[in-house]
């Protein structure tokens, strides 16, 4: 007589539990996480987002002015006018942010170049340095502290 599987699993293996279905938009792997989920989702830093936007919009006025040394109608004066054309749907337009952040930005920009053209200089110096010998000692032309005897 042939084997017929009984409701509530009467003979051999236990029955298998079937999964709960998952909620709409959420795949198995996912409603599957061993851990605790965040609550929400981490947002971008708005304060960072308008500065970078703000020092996007400069350089592209800056650009803007570079722009008039090119060649009118040539290949690369209509590439780069579209790309600012693009850029200028992101970014505020000139004279939309008040004049002190601005300047702010400016200055910080300003601050950014000179610290960069000092790690240059520093940087040649140590090259030339170390061309002619032994590298330059971290600590400039200071001494060694003297020994104890």
């Amino acid at each position: 007589m042939a084997d017929i599987p009984m409701a509530g699993g009467g003979g051999g293996a236990p029955p298998t539990p079937t999964p709960p279905p998952a909620a709409a938009g959420i795949s198995p792997a996912q409603s599957q996480a061993t851990g605790p989920t965040p609550a929400t989702v981490p947002v971008p830093n708005r304060g960072s987002e308008q500065s970078a936007l703000l020092a996007i919009g400069m350089h592209a006025s800056q650009i803007q002015k570079l722009l008039a040394g090119l060649p009118f109608g040539s290949d690369a004066a209509q590439a780069i006018s579209e790309g600012l054309n693009k850029i200028r749907k992101h970014v505020p337009a000139p004279g939309a942010t008040p004049p002190g952040v601005e300047r702010a930005q400016l200055d910080a920009m300003q601050n950014a170049q000179r610290q960069n053209a000092i790690r240059m200089a520093l940087a040649r110096q140590q090259m030339q340095a170390g061309a002619g010998g032994a590298p330059p000692s971290p600590m400039g032309a200071m001494r060694p502290p003297p020994q104890m005897q």
